[in-house]
């Protein structure tokens, strides 16, 4: 129970990473705020939660919708009066050679995977500064900080929220606000199950598999928990021995 009673909001919680750190939080005792497009799939974690004697709410939002921002936080606190953790994890992927990248890919993959972040960071603080206590987790990517081939716009906006988290690290600081990354490597999810490349992509990784999101999600449990009291400002890489 090393989240009891904390309120936790997990964007793109619906599969994926998102999805197993909800069910991992609820069951560390979190009351967890499930967020998707897919209300199938938003309902179908949260049932999954709640027949394991868990606590969480599902808000349907398109992060690409500027009004998503603000109604992911008021329903969280009209349903659980505070929020104690936001995971910043929605997102995509894009691959292309660099010349193919179009202003639409720009401006699509931008929003998504950075603003985003930015807005979600930007609506939350307020309200954890006035309860003197927040922890926010921006899941990123080894993209980050390794050359990878085709994904120089991916590359970009993951190193640009990495480096953005730090500053706000700094920033909270002093008010009992802690602000930290994750950056996996190559993860077994819904965006590569259909990738051509996933053969090639796992012979590159030296531990000899790709990494699953429950095992990203315990990464997640542990910068979400006291046991990392003493870190802000940290970039935390799950990559199964990548390095660039």
């Amino acid at each position: 129970m090393r989240l009891k009673d904390k309120v936790a909001i997990i964007t793109g919680s619906t599969s994926g990473i998102g999805k197993a750190c909800a069910i991992l939080f609820a069951q560390e005792g979190a009351n967890v705020i499930v967020t998707g497009r897919r209300k199938e799939n938003g309902e179908a974690v949260v049932e999954a939660i709640s027949n394991s004697g868990g606590n969480a709410h599902f808000i349907q939002a398109d992060m690409l919708e500027e009004e998503s921002y603000q109604k992911i936080i008021s329903e969280s606190l009209e349903k659980f009066g505070k929020i104690n953790i936001l995971v910043n994890n929605a997102g995509n992927i894009i691959e292309k050679p660099f010349v193919a990248f179009t202003k639409e890919d720009w401006d699509a993959f931008v929003k998504l995977d950075a603003y985003a972040y930015f807005r979600m960071m930007q609506e939350v603080l307020p309200h954890m500064e006035a309860a003197q206590e927040g922890n926010i987790i921006n899941v990123t990517s080894l993209a980050a900080t390794n050359v990878l081939p085709t994904h120089a716009l991916y590359s970009f906006v993951k190193a640009g929220i990495t480096h953005m988290s730090k500053v706000v690290a700094s920033e909270y600081a002093n008010k009992n606000i802690r602000v930290n990354n994750l950056l996996p490597g190559v993860v077994y999810t819904e965006m590569i199950e259909d990738n051509p490349n996933t053969s090639h992509m796992e012979k590159m990784i030296p531990i000899g598999r790709m990494s699953t999101a429950e095992e990203q999600a315990k990464i997640l449990l542990f910068l979400a928990s006291d046991e990392s009291s003493y870190m802000t400002g940290t970039s935390v890489v799950a990559d199964g021995g990548i390095r660039g």
